[in-house]
């Protein structure tokens, strides 16, 4: 059979072509209708999509027409793993199905075409000397209700983008109301807050204990401490403040653990001390912000305490991390847990509470992170042996004589 005229020239070799099809009078039928073909070689024929895999790797063919439905595996599949397996190789798909989201599907799976069944002769000719030279070709039944899929598809496709840039907007407006409060809060309260813990440390160094009542005496430590717990609020709020404005100040040195953790110790009240069990492995040092180090341990302690049922212990083990040159803080509660869902929200700034919880503006967990990142450290949270919450802290290590890490 000749080309009409006006068609494609043939290639100086001639197409090497499998043919792919479930119906076996179909399939002879093309195969021999293309073997009448000037510049079409046909090296073979399959009866479906795992047929075709195999005959391609034995016959190299250049081109398989694929035909879509077939038992087994379908010309989808089939298409995807000759195109991922045999680089070189163009597939074209010969359906009797003219439905877009099969054209997409086929074409996805990197179909070089998508031909009707009943295709002129001289047309599935052209697509197969076309698809070796690089085109594509779609029938023309298919070709408008695939743009119009398109079109739709790209319609939707930018009113996504808009929503999201759109919550991105709120998202950093909101973003900047929160440092707003952080900053102006955290400087409006500093000098007060300040002042009135440097009267409470000054009254209870002047004040002897055999002239006041026990009561008093007790009265004056717990207003102490809870300025302590003030103080370190709005130290929260300056961190906020600051690590939004891009980045928070460290003054980091060798120090020891063992007083680190008695220090967080010193910051609660006398009732949550007594429910915190401590045990600190001998001579550890760790590289850090005494300060910070220990407003993130509290930060943690603090939560554990809150979370867990009234009476029982919190413990609080510190010894070498699993990596090398790091120190490990374990903080075990025997609380609830933390379901999977909010883990990763865990650490979220400003992130929702527990229901029936109250206390606290949820920045805690976030500022114990920021501030263990800047320390070259981590937190991690999991569920223990207990059904509680263990938060995993890692700072690096301070060995005697080392340099500070970089």
């Amino acid at each position: 059979m000749s080309r009409p005229p006006g068609s494609p020239a043939e290639p100086a070799e001639p197409v090497r072509v499998l043919v792919v099809d479930d119906i076996e009078q179909v399939r002879e039928g093309l195969a021999r209708l293309l073997g009448q073909l000037g510049g079409i070689e046909v090296v073979g024929t399959a009866g479906d999509g795992v047929e075709a895999v195999e005959a391609v790797g034995v016959h190299r063919p250049q081109v398989v027409v694929m035909d879509l439905r077939m038992p087994r595996m379908d010309g989808v599949e089939a298409t995807r793993q000759i195109v991922a397996g045999h680089t070189g190789v163009v597939v074209l798909m010969l359906s009797a199905y003219g439905d877009e989201s099969l054209v997409i599907e086929a074409l996805m799976a990197g179909a070089r075409g998508y031909l009707l069944k009943g295709a002129a002769a001289a047309e599935l000719a052209d697509a197969i000397t076309g698809a070796v030279a690089g085109e594509a070709r779609i029938a023309g039944q298919v070709t408008r209700p695939l743009l119009e899929k398109l079109v739709d598809t790209l319609g939707r496709e930018r009113e996504t983008r808009r929503a999201a840039e759109q919550a991105r907007r709120a998202s950093e407006h909101q973003r900047r109301r929160e440092q707003q409060f952080a900053t102006v809060t955290a400087h409006e309260l500093r000098t007060p807050v300040a002042g009135l813990l440097g009267s409470l440390v000054t009254l209870e160094r002047l004040s002897a204990p055999e002239r006041l009542p026990a009561q008093a005496l007790e009265l004056l430590g717990a207003a102490t401490r809870q300025a302590r717990r003030l103080a370190r609020l709005v130290e929260d709020f300056a961190v906020v403040a600051k690590e939004t404005e891009g980045g928070i100040l460290l003054n980091p040195a060798r120090v020891v653990v063992a007083e680190v953790l008695d220090a967080v110790v010193g910051e609660l009240d006398q009732q949550a001390a007594t429910r915190l069990r401590v045990e600190v492995a001998p001579g550890l040092r760790a590289w850090a912000d005494q300060d910070r180090l220990v407003q993130a341990l509290t930060n943690l302690v603090r939560n554990a305490l809150q979370y867990s049922p009234d009476g029982t212990p919190v413990d609080v083990a510190a010894g070498p991390g699993q990596d090398p040159g790091t120190v490990q803080v374990t903080i075990d509660d025997r609380g609830p847990g933390i379901p999977a869902e909010r883990l990763p929200q865990l650490f979220d700034r400003f992130g929702e509470r527990t229901p029936g919880r109250t206390g606290g503006l949820g920045v805690g967990l976030w500022i114990a992170r920021s501030l263990l990142t800047a320390m070259r450290g981590d937190v991690r949270v999991e569920r223990n042996a207990d059904g509680g919450a263990s938060a995993r802290v890692t700072v690096p290590a301070a060995a005697d004589g080392a340099p500070p890490p970089r």
